[in-house]
């Protein structure tokens, strides 16, 4: 009977200590809340989730962007600031990656470190256009694709559409003899073609 209430004794005992040390520990980080062991380590981890989280969104900014894409651009940010490194084909892309991670939101600064290399990014099939051709070849080819859609005759004949230089390339497998002349009548009406190919 006497070592049961023993170890009552000494278990009461020991919630006590344990009830005194947290009020003191409670206590001290009311007095002096700048001492909490806690503060700088939760607000460090919200810091680095938010450096991780705004360069993977300038890195996806970049990868949406088909005339950057192909360029090996490292991305690294501290709070607000965006630090961009790598190597672009010119001084005209540097400012178009620049200005991409500028628009992100959340980026106050831009630094950009990027080394003007013209073999830089340049892809295995020698497209050398620059990025306002890209640019405007993108936009050709959704007009051209967009047209075909918009026709009857042309919607389901599966024509797979490239733009070069505004030179529209147009083939099917499966389109017969008369969509493909159709499909080379619409593609030459599209404002801003310049010659229209049908394989």
């Amino acid at each position: 009977m006497f070592g049961c209430l023993f170890r009552f004794f000494r278990f009461a005992v020991f919630l006590v200590v344990l009830a005194l040390l947290g009020a003191g520990v409670y206590y001290y980080t009311k007095l002096h809340p700048e001492k909490a062991p806690w503060k700088d380590g939760a607000a460090a981890v919200k810091d680095k989730v938010a450096t991780l989280s705004l360069a993977a969104q300038v890195k996806a900014a970049l990868s949406l962007r088909e005339s950057l894409r192909g360029l090996d651009i490292e991305v690294a940010a501290e709070k607000d600031v965006v630090t961009l490194r790598g190597k672009v084909p010119s001084g005209e892309t540097s400012k178009a990656v620049e200005g991409v991670a500028s628009s992100v939101p959340g980026v106050r600064q831009v630094v950009n470190f990027l080394e003007v290399d013209a073999t830089a990014g340049r892809r295995a099939d020698g497209d050398d256009r620059s990025i306002g051709e890209k640019v405007d070849d993108e936009a050709l080819e959704l007009k051209v694709r967009a047209a075909f859609k918009l026709d009857r005759n042309l919607s389901e004949a599966g024509f797979d559409v490239k733009v070069l230089r505004r030179a529209v390339q147009l083939s099917s497998a499966a389109a017969t003899a008369e969509q493909k002349k159709r499909a080379l009548e619409v593609a030459r009406s599209v404002e801003g073609v310049s010659k229209v190919e049908v394989r």
